[in-house]
């Protein structure tokens, strides 16, 4: 046994350093670590509405965006996987959210993301120029019909 163990020491090793470095990134994260909410100052929404062919934005300030960033935070993020496109059905919303702060004259993005209405996230991935999809993550432990109405007040939508 000793033996053996001299001889794949090397493999073993690459196994607890591969399942040590997956349930670090698999582990699910509060949406304020996610997103780092706690430092933007800056925050850019968008909606298409596909039955009125337009796409609603809204430029909130800290304080319109509070509650809507609140309520978010009472949640976990937990990775789910990878998709090369956002899909959704007709009875769900697409969110985009942007959070920057500004650093000097720069604005500093935080966070970019999708939110469908029913909790998932997408997060655009790129290797240099190259589109590799979306990683996808699910929001879960908040109130996420608050949360939509939250976000249709914001984009003056109808509630839903």
């Amino acid at each position: 046994m000793g033996r053996w163990m001299e001889k794949h020491s090397r493999g073993l090793g690459c196994l607890v350093l591969l399942a040590v470095t997956l349930a670090v990134l698999l582990r699910p994260v509060p949406f304020r670590e996610f997103a780092h909410s706690d430092r933007a100052t800056e925050f850019y929404v968008t909606a298409f509405v596909g039955d009125l062919r337009r796409t609603l934005e809204a430029r909130p300030d800290q304080a319109e965006i509070a509650p809507l960033l609140a309520e978010l935070e009472t949640g976990t993020v937990s990775f789910c996987g990878r998709q090369r496109n956002i899909s959704w059905s007709g009875d769900q919303q697409v969110y985009n959210l942007w959070l920057n702060h500004v650093e000097g004259n720069q604005g500093i993005l935080d966070a970019a993301f999708s939110l469908r209405s029913d909790g998932l996230l997408y997060t655009p991935l790129y290797l240099r120029d190259l589109s590799l999809g979306y990683a996808c993550y699910q929001l879960k432990g908040c109130d996420l019909a608050a949360a939509m109405e939250q976000l249709n007040a914001l984009l003056a939508l109808p509630p839903a």
